[in-house]
């Protein structure tokens, strides 16, 4: 019996005496790797990161590292067949003088030409003349791919032809003349399709080449025959026009939309170019494209852009314009765009406004639309595999599209192209800007800075305001009248920051007209007192935004609003322009009723729309004033008959649902901030107080002897005062004034000011006048003396002064803050008490197994 009773003291002895050992031995172990292991070897394992990842959305883009591609620049040479290169360039791509070389270039156009070495041309450029660019469809600047063609054939037989405006007057064999001395004994080499000019008996001919065997490339030896048989032909497009084709947009004119001109080519170019990667992966290559945003954003541009890169036949097609009102003829028109565009492939089909002509079945009224969707989904779906024809819309309202449109198999893809940020607007703003003459003082990424909201129209406009400004200034050094501009005057314009500046006054984000978009001037310094305030809202606002990487390293978000409450006239406003210039972020003010309407529904929908153009103008401050108004403590007013909701159906208690939802979906990627400002916390309702909404409740006192002297200072610091003005007196005589009414007393003294000025210059003309009848010689005017405020003008404002507070409401503000305090103290005792439970137990739980040890050792004595 004794042994059986003994058996758990000594299991629990020998457990305890097992434990020490092995911590001992994990200790000692661990003590002696750590003093194996360098000082800063652990420290630095510690702070490794993980690699980043590679971001493949723009795999697409990336520029493939390849020493045969070149940037075009002008050359001299007139010769067509030839280009030049550095020697160094040409010994490294394996190339010798008179090779043969083929160049790639835009919209899948290509020619052959001879190289040559020319010393002065920078290594990583080629130069080409006119008519080879021409060819190639590139422009000086533009990126070019060359290969050698050592193995190009001698051709057999070559038609060229002239083209007909380069030979008018002109008489005489063209064959004899230009062509053969051109070709012989050249061993020139052609391609199919290109132009080339010949100067002979003081002319210059262009000649095309309209066959060559075998094509499309060879080279012209002295066996090969020329044949120049024919009529002459018509140039395609006059040289202007060509001009202009050359001048169309490409993927270098897009800025602002990286990722999603990545997504675009993915889907366009790769089909296109190489089907055989969907047939080897074993998928349908994509049909259709749907781009959706704001207007001026690039949406028709980037569809220019892939139709001229990717060389394929471009058929526009605005949604309005098939519109028909004969029956059956606009689900023909429809037809017909799509059977132009299979005749032509590869070819891209861009329907701009799509929400016109496609708009929800169950939605619409009209026979036609229905039709027309029907029609638009038969086309779709009827588009074979191999005609390479994609299918790119544009609109600005996605969600009125039919459903059965944005299935995958139609349109596969939603590309949202949004608002640039600063980095998409400096790449707009380079764009637009690099033909234009600018001052040394334009800085760009500053400008880019302070656009936000601009889509890349805007910016265009900008730009081009900015330029009229400058020949604004300029108008009184240039005549009408005249014929000729000074060249002095020409080379003096160069648009300054100036410009910008005014131009950026001038002009509003185009998605944001409907609604007052501002970046205010008010200051700090604008704002006396308060400095606890301000420090408190720097950190809520100003760091969020000018230090985002600071809240990632810790793993935090930041708030995302703020509540001020306080008495009337303290500053609530002026505190939100300010932080929001601070910042240089836009500034919303929505006025509280403003949203009410008595509609249903749309209430709700003012909401959405002032939180969707917040986001689109980010960074932003949505700044809510008379929040009390339409944020009530909801389900208060329900028996009230004559309430205001009530009379609204309860459209203030929806609105603050709106407004919770739309709190909510508040992403900390876009950097929209809401301030909230009212004079009665009380009766707000308690859900929108919640951490993660309008978490921060600042309470904007009444100001102090200090802060209204700051008040005094700010409110009178471009106005003259007197010597006599003691500020500090005035401050102490105003004790319980609002900053509102500080104002009042300063605007009152400057009232009186004026009044005394004017009335001393009536009376001094009226004595001018009495000399003057009375004949008397009239003295010379003594100049304006510079107006002062007096002491006596304030002595006078403050016996019509009056505080707007009083102070049974400074009570009730001091007893909502004081409560919100004792809150915050009652969570700290709980705080204490929880450690001190905490430290409690841990003592108990000491002592038992001390305890045990204890019982345990003398078991084993006894045993």
């Amino acid at each position: 019996m004794k042994y059986i009773y003994d058996l758990p003291i000594i299991s629990l002895g020998l457990k305890l005496s097992v434990f020490a050992f092995a911590l001992s031995v994990v200790c000692t172990y661990r003590l002696s790797f750590l003093m194996s292991v360098p000082s800063g070897e652990s420290n630095k394992k510690q702070a490794d990161k993980p690699e980043q990842k590679v971001d493949l959305t723009t795999a697409i883009l990336n520029d493939k590292k390849r020493p045969n591609r070149l940037i075009v620049d002008d050359s001299s040479n007139e010769d067509n067949s030839v280009m030049m290169l550095n020697p160094s360039k040409m010994e490294e791509l394996l190339l010798f003088r008179g090779d043969t070389v083929l160049i790639k270039g835009k919209r899948r156009r290509d020619t052959v030409v001879v190289v040559l070495a020319d010393e002065t041309c920078p290594k990583e450029k080629i130069r080409l003349n006119r008519l080879v660019r021409g060819n190639l469809r590139v422009r000086v600047g533009d990126v070019v791919n060359i290969q050698a063609l050592p193995d190009l054939k001698y051709g057999t037989r070559i038609l060229v032809l002239p083209i007909q405006d380069t030979i008018v007057g002109l008489q005489g064999n063209l064959f004899e003349v230009f062509l053969k001395p051109y070709f012989c004994e050249s061993y020139r080499p052609v391609r199919k399709g290109d132009l080339f000019s010949v100067t002979g008996a003081m002319r210059t001919v262009e000649f095309k080449i309209v066959e060559t065997d075998p094509s499309p490339y060879c080279i012209v030896a002295p066996e090969t025959m020329v044949h120049c048989d024919g009529e002459p032909i018509e140039r395609e497009v006059s040289r202007n026009e060509e001009e202009e084709r050359l001048e169309d947009v490409g993927y270098d004119d897009i800025g602002g939309c990286r990722k999603q001109l990545a997504q675009i080519k993915e889907m366009v170019e790769l089909p296109l170019r190489h089907p055989q990667l969907f047939k080897t992966i074993g998928i349908k290559p994509p049909r259709g494209i749907l781009l959706y945003g704001p207007p001026g954003c690039g949406k028709t541009l980037i569809a220019r852009a892939v139709a001229n890169e990717t060389g394929a036949f471009f058929f526009l097609l605005n949604g309005p314009e098939i519109m028909s009102k004969l029956a059956g003829e606009s689900e023909s028109n429809l037809r017909k765009a799509f059977e132009e565009c299979e005749k032509n492939s590869p070819s891209i089909l861009f329907i701009d406004e799509i929400d016109a002509i496609t708009p929800k079945r169950e939605k619409t009224h009209g026979e036609v639309e229905r039709r027309i969707v029907s029609q638009m989904l038969t086309l779709m779906d009827g588009l074979k595999q191999r005609s390479h024809v994609i299918v790119i819309a544009a609109t600005n309202r996605p969600n009125s599209i039919d459903p059965a449109l944005r299935r995958f198999g139609r349109f596969d893809r939603e590309i949202d192209i949004g608002i640039p940020d600063a980095i998409g607007r400096l790449e707009v703003l380079r764009i637009h800007t690099k033909k234009m003459r600018l001052a040394e003082d334009v800085d760009l990424e500053q400008i880019s800075n302070e656009t936000h909201g601009y889509v890349g129209a805007d910016l265009a406009s900008l730009c081009s305001e900015a330029a009229l400004q400058q020949i604004r200034e300029k108008m009184d050094l240039i005549d009408l009248e005249d014929e000729v501009i000074d060249a002095e005057v020409l080379d003096s314009l160069a648009v300054t920051m100036d410009n910008f500046r005014w131009a950026m006054s001038k002009t509003t984000p185009s998605a944001l007209r409907e609604t007052v978009v501002e970046t205010p001037t008010i200051t700090w310094n604008d704002i006396g007192g308060l400095e606890s305030v301000k420090k408190e809202l720097q950190e809520l606002v100003q760091y969020p935004v000018e230090h985002p990487e600071k809240y990632l390293k810790f793993g935090m978000q930041p708030s995302r609003g703020v509540l001020f409450y306080g008495p009337p006239g303290c500053g609530k406003t002026l505190l939100a322009k300010a932080i929001a210039h601070e910042c240089q972020a836009n500034f919303i003010s929505i006025k509280g009723p403003e949203l009410l309407t008595m509609w249903f529904g749309e209430s709700e929908a003012n909401v959405r729309d002032v939180f969707d153009k917040a986001r689109a103008a980010a960074p932003c401050v949505l700044f809510f004033d008379e929040l009390d108004s339409i944020a009530k403590a909801r389900g208060g007013s329900l028996g009230d008959a004559d309430s205001i909701e009530a009379v609204l159906g309860g459209a203030a208690d929806r609105v603050i649902n709106q407004i919770l939802t739309e709190m909510d979906g508040m992403t900390s990627k876009k950097n929209v901030f809401i301030i909230g400002a009212t004079n009665r916390p009380d009766i707000i309702d308690p859900a929108i107080l919640r951490p993660g909404r309008l978490d921060q409740l600042v309470y904007i006192p009444l100001p102090d002897e200090k802060s209204r002297v700051q008040i005094l200072k700010a409110a009178l610091r471009k106005s003259p005062l007197s010597n006599d003005v003691d500020l500090g007196f005035l401050a102490k005589m105003t004790h319980g004034f609002s900053g509102a009414d500080l104002t009042e007393i300063c605007q009152r003294a400057c009232k009186l000011a004026i009044r005394e000025n004017i009335e001393k210059e009536v009376q001094h003309e009226k004595e001018r006048q009495k000399r003057a009848a009375r004949g008397e010689e009239l003295m010379e005017d003594d100049d304006d003396p510079v107006p002062e405020l007096r002491k006596d003008h304030f002595e006078e404002a403050m016996r019509h002064a009056r505080r707007s507070v009083s102070d049974v409401d400074i009570r009730k503000y001091e007893m909502f803050a004081q409560t919100l305090q004792q809150q915050r103290d009652f969570r700290k005792k709980q705080a204490v008490n929880e450690q001190q439970a905490e430290v409690v137990l841990t003592t108990i739980l000491a002592m038992m197994k001390i305890y045990t040890i204890e019982f345990g050792s003398r078991a084993n004595d006894a045993v």
